[in-house]
């Protein structure tokens, strides 16, 4: 039919029924102009001799609005559109910034909408990529944004995204972008030196960042101060973020180059005092509690002609950084021997000194440090006089417990203990069962499981490696692990069994006090059965003596 056809592009509300050569207009019409535009396209088609308009018009609201929400569960749309141009075109935007997201239409039709609706929705839903939820309103010209950032990063996209927003495209009327929650530390850092003074890590909001960057720019109004802090959530309970952050500019402020970090709770601290007044200073302000609740970690603050002595170990990784003085070349060797015990085959890099007037007892503390970092990750440690400084994770509690009581109750007398010691989570992911066993491999590859002399006491050296065993085995899921034991051919075939046996057992113990559940392991032993190499040599012979974790599933 012609009329139809004239109608379907730009009209396709119109219906047309036909009395002869008169035409009736019938529908719903989205506003009085389409209405007079349809009636005279129906009057224009050849051989309509008259066309009548019954058709009625969408009912008007007044304010216009419009809504898109993001949950959990996908995008909603809900309020009125003017047409189902409008309807398709917004549904397909949509499409295009969260591709597979679901969508709920509920939107209805209705006259009344501002010029250019779909454009201000695109405005206003520039962000949305960015929010793991959120909700734009359109009330006519008006836009409401609010939304909860994905990451930090992303927070300040959706800050910038809004910002661009250009006045002629309608009237922002309030943005509320809450700051993504970091999940890991919360941190912040002050960093100084010739090119000047960077901030950097989370403020909580624009208040709290303002004031810091205004402290910076008091404590260093001669530099360049460039921030780089962005917005998240998750400031520790009880922590007044602004003051853990002037607690450390007030430290900053002596120094000719360093930085302050805040890590939770924690302040870790380098750098050269500017002088020796300075560094007096720090060291005063080092000695009281911090006011804001921060807990000092670590302090390594030097300044020029000002001797010190002190020792500085730290982990990172598979790496071993000792560093500074040591009486004698004698406990230089003890020292590295003892490391190469209770860190396997982890490199070790000693740049330690040998010098005179180390304190009476320090040899021993190093050592009892030592095994604390043994079952640390991410750990420093210092001894300045007699004062020991530990920083680390636990990799769970028990090693925690240990690690606080070793600090307390082994340390020669004189010395002190400050330790800061926090324990780790296991990653959410589950390790299937062969990557469970691709780690186990490693580990075991790297260190080994010491005893004493035919015992089945597990010697402290092999602590720490076995609470990196059983933090593997607690990411394996429920996983089943066989701890087998084994021996070399010394003795006679069942005392080699018998101590097989009650070594596997050992083991057992410890990963379940480390958090390994015991419906999960067996513990198998195999004495002089299963060697590795030859007992014809030592070196045979200690391979054979081993502990090894096999996946069942």
């Amino acid at each position: 039919m012609r009329a139809s056809t004239a109608l379907r592009q730009d009209h396709a509300w119109a219906k047309v029924s036909l009395d002869g050569r008169d035409l009736t207009l019938t529908g719903i019409a989205p506003d009085e102009d389409s209405q007079v535009e349809a009636l005279a396209i129906a009057r224009d088609v050849y051989g309509v001799r008259v066309a009548s308009d019954v058709s009625t018009l969408l009912p008007e609201e007044k304010p216009y609005r419009l809504t898109i929400e993001k949950t959990a569960g996908g995008v909603s749309l809900s309020g009125f559109v003017p047409n189902e141009s409008a309807r398709v075109n917004l549904i397909a935007m949509l499409t295009r910034m969260l591709p597979g997201i679901a969508l709920t239409d509920q939107m209805r039709l209705a006259r009344g909408a501002p010029e250019g609706l779909v454009s201000l929705a695109g405005y206003g839903l520039a962000a949305f990529p960015r929010f793991s939820t959120g909700t734009v309103e359109i009330t006519d010209r008006s836009l409401a944004i609010r939304g909860q950032a994905l990451d930090p990063e992303d927070h300040e996209v959706a800050l910038a995204a809004v910002a661009s927003i250009p006045e002629a495209a309608g009237m922002v009327s309030s943005v509320d972008i809450t700051p993504a929650v970091v999940t890991g530390n919360y941190t912040w850092t002050a960093s100084i030196g010739p090119d000047g003074l960077r901030l950097e890590g989370y403020a909580p909001d624009a208040t709290t960042r303002a004031a810091i960057l205004a402290g910076a720019k008091a404590i260093a109004p001669d530099m360049s101060v460039e921030d780089r802090m962005r917005f998240a959530s998750g400031v520790p309970d009880g922590m007044d973020w602004k003051a853990a952050a002037e607690d450390a500019l007030s430290i900053v402020s002596d120094l000719s180059e360093g930085t302050a970090v805040v890590r939770n709770r924690v302040l870790d601290l380098s750098g050269q005092a500017v002088d020796a007044e300075a560094f007096r200073r720090v060291q005063s302000v080092l000695s009281a509690p911090f006011s804001s609740g921060l807990v000092l970690g670590t302090a390594d603050i030097g300044v020029a002609n000002v001797a010190s002595s002190e020792w500085t170990a730290t982990r990172r990784g598979e790496d071993l950084v000792l560093a500074g003085s040591l009486p004698s070349e004698a406990a230089r060797a003890r020292l590295l021997e003892i490391a190469g015990l209770k860190f396997g085959q982890m490199k070790i890099d000693d740049t330690q000194d040998i010098a005179t007037g180390v304190p009476e007892g320090f040899e021993a503390a190093v050592l009892v440090v030592l095994q604390a970092l043994s079952r640390l990750d991410d750990a420093e440690a210092r001894i300045v006089g007699a004062t020991v400084l530990v920083r680390g994770l636990a990799l769970n509690e028990a090693a925690s417990r240990d690690v606080a009581r070793l600090l307390s109750e082994a340390l020669p007398e004189g010395f002190t203990a400050e330790p800061a010691i926090e324990t780790a989570t296991a990653p959410d992911n589950v390790l299937p069962a062969p990557a469970c066993q691709e780690e186990l491999n490693r580990l075991t590859a790297r260190n080994t499981v010491l005893f004493e002399t035919g015992e089945a006491a597990i010697r402290d050296h092999s602590y720490g490696f076995l609470d990196r065993i059983a933090f593997a085995a607690r990411q394996c899921g429920d996983v089943r692990l066989e701890i087998s034991g084994h021996t070399d051919s010394d003795g006679s075939e069942a005392d080699n069994l018998a101590l097989s046996e009650r070594r596997a057992e050992a083991v057992l113990d410890f990963m379940i006090a480390a958090g390994v559940p015991a419906e999960r392991m067996d513990a198998t032993g195999y004495g002089e059965s299963r060697p590795l190499e030859s007992n014809e040599t030592d070196a045979g012979k200690a391979a054979n003596r081993r502990i090894e974790f096999r996946v069942l599933d």
